[in-house]
C-alpha cells in the first residue's frame, strides 16, 4: 500500500511489509511535530491499512489519533467510532481517552455535559483519580454554567475530595474555587472563605486568572461580611493580578471592578466608585451580556445612594431594554424592583405597584426560564445514565456471551473425548450395556473442571445393586448379567439425556448430573428406587430380591474428582446399611 505523493518522503522510514509493524510506523510518524496535514494523512494511512488487515485494536488506536488532530463532526464521528472498538476490546483506559476528547469536541452545552458525566463514570471505573478530579472539575463548570448550583457543588466537592485522597492539592484549585464562588452566589460568604483561602494559597504568587479570582472571592466575601477596609486589600490585589495576567477575562475583570466600586461606596469615595464602574460597562459592552448587565444595576445602586435618582432610573430603563433585548428575565426582575425601590422612596405609589407587578411577571418568567434549564440538565442526565446503562449491558451480553461460547467449546471437547475413546476403547461396559468406567471418569473430569470454572453445581451418585437370592449353579453369571442390564436400562430411562450412567464396579453404576445440584438429582434417583422395587423380573420368585442402594453428594464442599467419587461410594454404604433401595444425600 503506497503512501500519496505528498507522503512519499516518509516511505523510507517504513517497513515496506503492509502488516501490523506498518501500521505502528505510521502511528509513531504521525504523533511527531510534522504539519498537521501530513500528521492526519500518515494517520489516515494507519487507519486504512489497519481497517484492511482487520485489526480492530490498531484501527481504534488510528481513528482515536485522527480525532486528536481534527475537528468538527468527523473527529467526533471518528472518536466515537474509536471509543466502540476500544469497549469491544475491553481497553477502559483507550475508551476513557476517547470520552475525554469527545468531551472537547462537542459544542453543545447539554451534549457536552451528558459526555462529561459518562467520561468521569469512565475514569472512576478504569480507576484514574487524577483524570476523573479534572473532569469532575469540568462537569462542575459546566453543570454552574447551565443553573445547576447543587450539582455543580457535587462535582465540585468530589474533585476536592479526590485531590485529597490522593495527594494531588495542586490540581484542586479549580473546584476549591467554584466551591467558594457558589457559596457566595447563594449568599454564605461565610463558608466561602475556607475553600477561597486554600485556592489563594495554592496559587499565591502565580499571577493567574485562578489567583484573580481566589484573591477577589476573598475580597467579596469580606464586604459581604461587613468588612469593606480588608475587603478591599484583596480586590486591589485581584485587580493586579488580573490586569497582569496577559489578556484579562472582561467577566472577571469586570466583576472585580464592580466589587471595589461597592467597597469605595462603603467607605464613602463616590468618584472612585464611579470611575470603576464605568470602566467596567466600558469591558463588557460587547459580548458579555451577564456581565454587562449586573455592572448596570451595581451602577443604578451607586447613583441611587448618591441621591442621583433621575440618572440611576435611566439607568435601570437601560437594564431593563438591555434584558429584554437579550432575553435575561432575571435582569429584568432586578432592574424592575430596583425601579420599584425608587419609585416607592420617592412617594410614588401607583408606580411602585406597577414595577412592582412588572417585577412578579418577571419572576415568573425566570422561574420557566429555570424550570426549562433545570429538565435540560436532568434530560442530559438521564441521557448519560442511559449510555452508561446500555454500555453495561452491552458488557454483561458480551461476557454471556463468552461464556456460552465458552461452555460450548467444552461440549465440543467433551464430544471429541467421545469420540477417541470410541476409537480406542470401548464406550460402553459388555456386561451390563451402560457406558464403560474409564469413559464415566473421563466425562466426570469434564464436568467437574466445567462446573468449578463456571461456578455450576455437580451431583454425582454411585448406585450398588444387590441380590439377595442368586442362583448357585450354571447361568449364575448369566443372571447377574441381565440384572445389571435391567438396572442401566431403568437407570437410563429416569435421568436425563445430558446426564451420563457408567458402571462403576462390578455390582455399582455411577450417575453424572452436570449442573445440578444434589435436590435437583433427589427425584430422579427416587424414581429409580420405586421402579426397582416393583420391577417384573420376569422369573417366579424373584420379586423384592433384587435392590439398590444410592449415594449422592454435590460438587459444592468437595474438592477434585477422586475425593467427589469416595464421598458419593461412603453415601452408597451409609445408604446400604439403611436397607434396601434407600438414598443418602450427604447435605
Amino acid at each position: 500500500m503506497n503512501l500519496p505523493a505528498h507522503l512519499h518522503p516518509f516511505e523510507a522510514l517504513l517497513p515496506q511489509e503492509p502488516g501490523p509493524a506498518r501500521v505502528d510506523a505510521l502511528l509513531a510518524l504521525s504523533a511527531q511535530p510534522h504539519p498537521l496535514a501530513e500528521q492526519a494523512g500518515l494517520a489516515e494511512q494507519a487507519r486504512t491499512l489497519a481497517a484492511a488487515l482487520n485489526d480492530p485494536a490498531r484501527t481504534a488506536h488510528a481513528e482515536l489519533r485522527l480525532g486528536s488532530l481534527l475537528d468538527g463532526p468527523e473527529a467526533l464521528a471518528l472518536v466515537r467510532s474509536a471509543a466502540r472498538r476500544f469497549e469491544q476490546l475491553r481497553d477502559p483506559a483507550q475508551e476513557l481517552a476517547c470520552a475525554v476528547r469527545e468531551t472537547a469536541l462537542l459544542d453543545d452545552p447539554h451534549a457536552r455535559l451528558s459526555a462529561l458525566l459518562r467520561a468521569a463514570a469512565l475514569a472512576e471505573e478504569a480507576a484514574q483519580p487524577l483524570t476523573e478530579l479534572t473532569l469532575r472539575e469540568q462537569l462542575g463548570v459546566a453543570l454552574r454554567h447551565l443553573g445547576s448550583a447543587d450539582r455543580a457543588r457535587e462535582a465540585f466537592t468530589r474533585a476536592a475530595d479526590l485531590a485529597d485522597t490522593h495527594d494531588a492539592r495542586a490540581q484542586a484549585t479549580g473546584a476549591l474555587l467554584g466551591l467558594g464562588e457558589l457559596a457566595l452566589e447563594s449568599g454564605t460568604p461565610q463558608a466561602a472563605l475556607d475553600p477561597l483561602r486554600a485556592a489563594g494559597h495554592l496559587t499565591r504568587g502565580e499571577g493567574t486568572a485562578a489567583q484573580a479570582r481566589s484573591l477577589g472571592g476573598l475580597g467579596r466575601a469580606y464586604a459581604a461580611l461587613g468588612d469593606p477596609a480588608r475587603a478591599a486589600r484583596f480586590l486591589d490585589g485581584a485587580l493586579t493580578v488580573a490586569e497582569a495576567y496577559g489578556r484579562p477575562d472582561p467577566d472577571l475583570l469586570a466583576a472585580l471592578l464592580d466589587a471595589r466600586a461597592a467597597t469605595h461606596d462603603a467607605q464613602r469615595q463616590p468618584a472612585e466608585a464611579h470611575a470603576l464602574l464605568r470602566r467596567s460597562l466600558a469591558l463588557t459592552e460587547h459580548g458579555h451580556p451577564g456581565g454587562h448587565g449586573q455592572t448596570l444595576l451595581a451602577l443604578a445602586r451607586h447613583l441611587a445612594g448618591q441621591g442621583r435618582v433621575d440618572q440611576a432610573r435611566e439607568t435601570l430603563r437601560w437594564a431593563l431594554r438591555y434584558g429584554l433585548e437579550r432575553a435575561r428575565p432575571g435582569l429584568v426582575a432586578a432592574a424592575h424592583l430596583a425601579q420599584a425601590d425608587l419609585a416607592e422612596t420617592g412617594g410614588d405609589l401607583a408606580e411602585t405597584a406597577a414595577q412592582l407587578r412588572a417585577w412578579a411577571a418577571a419572576l415568573e418568567e425566570q422561574r420557566r426560564h429555570d424550570t426549562a434549564r433545570a429538565a435540560q440538565v436532568q434530560e442530559a442526565v438521564r441521557a448519560a445514565q442511559e449510555a452508561l446503562a446500555c454500555r453495561e449491558a452491552r458488557r454483561d451480553t458480551l461476557l454471556l456471551l463468552e461464556g456460552t461460547v465458552q461452555d460450548a467449546s467444552t461440549r465440543l471437547a467433551a464430544m471429541q473425548v467421545m469420540l477417541e475413546r470410541w476409537r480406542s476403547t470401548s464406550m460402553l461396559d459388555t456386561g451390563s450395556g451402560a457406558h464403560s468406567r474409564s469413559f464415566g471418569l473421563e466425562i466426570l473430569a469434564l464436568h467437574f473442571n466445567r462446573c468449578v470454572r463456571l461456578r455450576a453445581p455437580l451431583a454425582l451418585a454411585i448406585v450398588g445393586v444387590e441380590v439377595q437370592a442368586p442362583p448357585t449353579d450354571g447361568p449364575a453369571d448369566l443372571f447377574l448379567s441381565n440384572v445389571l442390564s435391567a438396572v442401566a436400562r431403568v437407570l437410563e430411562g429416569q435421568v436425563r439425556a445430558m446426564d451420563t450412567v457408567a458402571r462403576f464396579d462390578r455390582f455399582k453404576f455411577m450417575v453424572i448430573f452436570p449442573e445440578t445440584s444434589p435436590d435437583g438429582a433427589v427425584h430422579p434417583l427416587e424414581r429409580v428406587t420405586d421402579q426397582i422395587r416393583t420391577y417384573d423380573w420376569g422369573v417366579p420368585g424373584l420379586a423384592g430380591t433384587v435392590s439398590v442402594a444410592v449415594g449422592l453428594v454435590g460438587r459444592g464442599f468437595v474438592q477434585g474428582v477422586n475425593l467427589l467419587i469416595d464421598a458419593a461410594d461412603a453415601e452408597h454404604y451409609r445408604a446400604r446399611r439403611q436397607g434396601p433401595n434407600t438414598l443418602s444425600v450427604a447435605r
